[in-house]
């Protein structure tokens, strides 16, 4: 009798290779829309932290009747300067006055509006990790080289920057102002919602007197304070936070740009929640017509890929592009122009 002998499946080289092949090709057409997916979900988690900040603006403005300052900047003419350790100069930022508001009631507490953000006394609240103010396209964590050039002698010295990348922008900067002009784009007021509180004067009898009754968070909304009333173009239609994100590492058009340990100007200032130089001012234009995503240098720019988020005065929050016209983000950037904002 003839024995037959069983024989087990198996695939052939071809086969074998085919089926790598189609299991390379789905990767290859799964991965970019897995990026995509991620990228579109911080996106989201970004204009999800803007609103908030939003709502901390208008909870703000429902108990006092006004919008918070874009920063403050006092100098006091009858306190003698000792720096950061003296009341003689004083700055904050939007953000400390909506910490409130933004479930830091405890940063709230140990901050100290009589003294300059950098004094000693206010680094227990400054030195707060606010997640909530960070980007999820950005560094979580971002540490950074104390001196700007090798040996400076505080070169070595690893310090973290408590970081926001959501900012105000209290008006388009002149020279920018004459770019647009000679592009035929002209307005009567380039002012955004959010306006500084500022006595920063070089005259010193332009400097408001020390009054300890007047150190407090009422008494520095004084100068220039806006009401909704005031939003004369219509909170839906103007701009009112910004992104500046990734400070202070430098980035150019979407890229990082120079070593934020050596190269100057970098680490970039005003990347510090606190800080009153975390305002920006718009002075930037590139590629001919591009009004942000240029330099995050105190300039509207986000990590965002082809746009980048803005809250408006109503509390609602818009991606455009950075393909935008200039003359339809001066109509959305200005809050009482007199312009009309085309859809």
């Amino acid at each position: 009798m003839k024995s037959h002998s069983s024989r087990r499946p198996a695939f052939t080289l071809v086969e074998l290779l085919v089926v790598i092949a189609i299991v390379a090709l789905l990767i290859a057409l799964l991965l970019p829309a897995i990026q995509s997916a991620r990228t579109a979900a911080r996106r989201m988690q970004c204009q999800n932290n803007m609103k908030q900040l939003g709502v901390a603006i208008h909870n703000f403005v429902d108990i006092h009747d006004v919008f918070p300052p874009s920063k403050v900047k006092y100098r006091w003419c009858t306190q003698a300067s000792a720096g950061n350790n003296s009341s003689a100069s004083v700055g904050h930022s939007l953000i400390t006055f909506l910490l409130p508001f933004i479930e830091q009631q405890a940063a709230y507490s140990a901050y100290h509006f009589d003294r300059n953000w950098q004094n000693p006394v206010n680094r227990t609240a400054t030195q707060i990790h606010i997640t909530s103010l960070l980007c999820p396209e950005s560094d979580p964590v971002r540490f950074c080289r104390a001196g700007v050039t090798r040996g400076n002698a505080s070169h070595d010295r690893i310090i973290e920057f408590f970081c926001s990348d959501y900012t105000s922008c209290d008006q388009s900067a002149r020279p920018l102002q004459t770019t647009l002009r000679s592009m035929g784009i002209d307005r009567s007021d380039w002012r955004s919602i959010l306006r500084a509180a500022n006595t920063d004067n070089a005259t010193i009898t332009r400097r408001i007197p020390f009054e300890p009754h007047r150190v407090s968070m009422r008494g520095m909304l004084s100068v220039d304070p806006v009401s909704f009333a005031m939003v004369t173009d219509g909170l839906s239609n103007s701009m009112m936070l910004f992104e500046c994100a990734g400070r202070p590492f430098k980035f150019e058009l979407g890229r990082r740009a120079g070593d934020s340990e050596v190269t100057p100007r970098t680490p970039l200032g005003g990347a510090r929640w606190a800080d009153d130089d975390q305002q920006i001012y718009q002075d930037y234009i590139c590629n001919g017509t591009q009004m942000f995503n240029c330099s995050n240098h105190q300039e509207i720019y986000s990590l965002h890929p082809g746009g980048c988020n803005f809250l408006y005065g109503d509390g609602s929050v818009w991606f455009h592009s950075e393909a935008m016209s200039p003359e339809a983000f001066v109509s959305r950037f200005t809050s009482a122009a007199g312009d009309v904002v085309m859809p």
